[in-house]
């Protein structure tokens, strides 16, 4: 005859542990959005402030006047794109774990919120890019303007 206190105890560990896979289940979806909300928040912050400054710059009378602050300038423009890849790329590592570790979670307890996501990878990541390198573009055109007059 089966011990009836094992069986129970078996029961209540499992209970207990399919609860503390919830808890961490909804921990780790928390810090993924987490992530991905301090990319857009970051990302707009830097490139609202991006065009503003070339917005500005674009004001300027005469650029071989202030042809050393519009280098300063320029070269903050160029690093601000960048930047916002390296904080980016690292952001959605982070956030890519946080999610596996959701579909990890959703196998052990049947579930299928992230499992079943369809889309195309790569894509926004490739626009995400696309408008980066746009940015650094403008900004190295500007600096050669500033450098090398119109003939």
């Amino acid at each position: 005859m089966p011990d009836m206190n094992n069986i129970q105890g078996k029961a209540k560990s499992s209970d207990a542990s399919s609860e503390a896979l919830l808890v961490e289940y909804q921990a780790a979806q928390a810090s993924a959005e987490h992530h991905d909300n301090l990319v857009w928040t970051i990302t707009s912050i830097i490139w609202g402030s991006n065009l503003v400054l070339l917005g500005s710059i674009l004001n300027v009378v005469s650029f071989s006047s202030m042809r050393w602050p519009l280098t300063v300038l320029s070269i903050l423009g160029i690093l601000l794109p960048v930047a916002v890849l390296i904080f980016t790329f690292q952001l959605n590592c982070i956030k890519r774990q946080k999610y596996a570790r959701c579909k990890d979670i959703e196998e052990i307890l049947h579930l299928r919120q992230h499992t079943n996501v369809i889309f195309t990878p790569g894509l926004q990541k490739l626009v995400f890019i696309a408008v980066a390198i746009a940015f650094a573009v403008v900004w190295c055109w500007f600096l050669w303007r500033v450098w090398i007059p119109s003939v």
